[in-house]
């Protein structure tokens, strides 16, 4: 039996656009079909132990996105950054009210951005046979190719940074290049890959492959411009704290 006829006819739902478009994802799921919230869903939101762990948005996820064929662990974070924003303004509107500074007067003031004006951001990326992006390391001469992390990979280097717990140095930029770059010149062998980021990639790569992946990295583009009080015009990015998610703990 199809995916369709597996979610129940009553429930209401929406198709919500991956920034991703998929390319990402071994099904190449364009969009997923995301649950409106209910008064069942307060349950969630009202959970002080989900709330104080940031275990909303983790349930939520899970409990909302219909298509159980894109695990929610598997998510990228800009594509839950859209389904998250979805739920908010179906479920409370798309007015978000932020606490701001202007940076002339120094004095705190308070704004509403629309959310519904938050675009896509281009996704320009081609990848190859393998479903990889391919870059060149100045510094060093190779070529790399390389996949974005998934949910479940970013809560690994978490975890690898918490397990430090203060003791040394945690190696999560390193850890972070190895899951991220899948064939160097060619070569697939893990083994070598950790070993020229261990020995031999120079920072300058590093910092530069890094900035190149976050700056093409699909996602919604987040910033907006405010005008200040003083009459400033400023660039502001939209968080996902618990201000984001105020409306929806009741608070």
């Amino acid at each position: 039996m199809s995916e369709e006829f597996k979610i129940d006819p009553t429930m209401a739902y929406d198709a919500v656009e991956l920034p991703s478009k998929g390319l990402v994802y071994p099904n190449k799921k364009k969009a997923v079909r995301v649950a409106y919230l209910t008064a069942a869903d307060e349950n969630i939101l009202a959970s002080p132990n989900l709330i104080a762990t940031s275990g909303v948005v983790e349930e939520l996820i899970k409990r909302k996105v219909l298509d159980k064929d894109l695990p929610a662990e598997d998510i990228l974070e800009e594509d839950r950054q859209a389904i998250m924003i979805f739920l908010r303004n179906t479920a409370f509107g798309s007015e978000y009210n932020m606490n701001l500074t202007d940076p002339k007067t120094n004095e705190k003031f308070k704004t509403v951005v629309d959310l519904s004006r938050l675009k896509l951001k281009d996704f320009t990326l081609v990848e190859d046979q393998n479903g990889e992006y391919p870059y060149f390391l100045k510094k060093s001469g190779f070529n790399i190719t390389f996949k974005y992390l998934t949910r479940k990979q970013e809560l690994e280097l978490q975890q690898i940074e918490k397990s430090w717990n203060g003791v040394g140095v945690a190696p999560v930029i390193t850890k972070r290049l190895e899951m991220m770059i899948k064939s160097l010149n060619g070569n697939r062998d893990p083994m070598q890959i950790h070993g020229f980021i261990e020995n031999k990639m120079p920072i300058l790569d590093s910092q530069e492959f890094r900035k190149y992946a976050n700056e093409n990295k699909p996602g919604v583009d987040l910033t907006q411009k405010v005008t200040t009080p003083s009459g400033e015009e400023i660039q502001v990015e939209v968080g996902f704290g618990v201000e984001f998610f105020r409306p929806f703990y009741g608070i």
